[in-house]
């Protein structure tokens, strides 16, 4: 029986370990390089001159975004479109509607077990007891 050669992913990963590794000259090369950058990415981030510059281009490119976004927004209010902050909004809305909603039903089915043992009592019987979890009977999906 011939011996299966090994999947693609395998010999891939296979050969950069043995072009990396650091004995081998590429691999000291590799090794070198990323001492070199790493040193010097160290003295980058602390120069006041680079994080202003960062900083600058960071703004800029928030403000062309922003920009950008107002006038996609502008073209779809000209066409009575609603946009997607819109969308967001009214999404974030139906979903307080929600809870909202099932917050009162909570609230009420307590008021109505409250008003059916007060006229339970009043009618001099006993407060009707709540089912028996497991009843079949009382348990059936409506």
């Amino acid at each position: 029986m011939a011996k299966k050669e090994p999947k693609l992913l395998t010999r891939v990963v296979k050969g950069l370990g043995h072009w990396l590794g650091p004995e081998t000259p590429t691999g000291k090369a590799f090794v070198a390089a990323e001492k070199g950058m790493t040193k010097a990415f160290d003295r980058l981030g602390g120069s006041e001159r680079y994080l202003n510059l960062a900083g600058g281009v960071l703004n800029r490119a928030l403000r062309a975004r922003a920009a950008y976004v107002e006038a996609q927004e502008n073209w779809l209010h000209l066409f009575r479109l609603p946009t997607s902050t819109e969308m967001d909004d009214l999404r974030e809305e139906v979903r307080d509607v929600k809870y909202q909603i099932e917050a009162l039903s909570y609230q009420l089915e307590a008021v109505i077990e409250a008003l059916e043992k007060s006229r339970a009592l009043a009618q001099g019987g006993e407060a009707p007891r709540p089912p028996a979890p497991g009843n079949t009977a009382t348990d059936r999906p409506s």
